[in-house]
């Protein structure tokens, strides 16, 4: 049996299961199955932090990216996301492979079941535990988050990740507006933040930096602040560079694998 199918077995038997968590859950570091040789690609944001800043397991990272017509992410969102990557990953090698264009799904918003759905439709690379590379997902869709409409992008597998062009497009829009490649490339880092486990979603806080309501950085200016991942940051109290994280941050993923 091929991973993709194995994927789509597993996800049929868990997606009634697994309630969607932007935030994470708390779980095994490394997620593996040793004995199925199978490693879970639809658990929750967070429940894998391990396999993501170790190379104990995988010592590369590979990232397929799926978009829907007139949503293709800038090219120099990808690098500074790679950059970062590179920066806060103990990988040997991280790959961003050409996005691929994928059909509309024809909607105004998109809730969370919609996307796993789509995910299962477009997806193509699968992680078994036997090989040294890690994949990764993200979907960018042509409409709003179905929940929470200022919304940008939201982790809802522990690999996976999406992100609402319409909203994107909306913010980067207008006389004085932030570039589309600086709130590309803000949201994504962000939502790759929190498939790290962080804050205290998966990876260990070190320190008292966690906001009462969701794993979201309570320092001001840090990537994992929780106006980070919706329209209200970049109206408010964006100032043209991506964030940075936080040293409280940094020193969670240093102590859970990462750099």
């Amino acid at each position: 049996m091929d991973v993709q199918h194995r994927y789509k077995t597993v996800s049929a038997l868990f997606i009634a299961l697994i309630s969607l968590s932007i935030v994470g859950c708390l779980g095994s570091s490394s997620g593996i199955d040793e004995n199925m040789n199978r490693f879970p690609s639809t658990a929750n944001p967070g429940f894998t932090p391990q396999a993501f800043l170790s190379d104990s397991n995988f010592t590369a990272l590979e990232l397929e990216i799926d978009y829907m017509p007139g949503q293709q992410p800038t090219q120099a969102a990808l690098d500074s996301l790679k950059n970062f990557l590179q920066n806060r990953l103990n990988k040997s090698q991280v790959t961003i492979n050409t996005p691929t264009e994928v059909a509309s799904a024809g909607e105004d918003s998109y809730s969370a079941e919609e996307i796993r759905e789509l995910e299962g439709q477009y997806r193509n690379n699968f992680t078994d535990s036997r090989g040294n590379t890690l994949h990764a997902y993200f979907l960018i869709v042509d409409g709003k988050y179905q929940a929470q409409e200022n919304v940008l992008g939201i982790a809802y597998f522990n690999t996976s990740m999406a992100f609402f062009g319409q909203t994107i497009s909306e913010v980067s829009s207008g006389i004085g507006a932030p570039p589309k490649e600086k709130i590309e490339g803000t949201v994504f880092q962000h939502e790759f933040g929190h498939t790290f486990g962080l804050v205290g979603s998966g990876t260990p806080t070190q320190s008292d930096h966690k906001t009462a309501a969701s794993a979201h950085c309570t320092t001001e200016g840090c990537l994992m602040e929780p106006s980070v991942e919706t329209a209200n940051f970049f109206a408010n109290l964006f100032d043209g560079d991506i964030p940075d994280l936080d040293s409280a941050c940094i020193a969670d993923l240093q102590a859970n694998g990462g750099k």
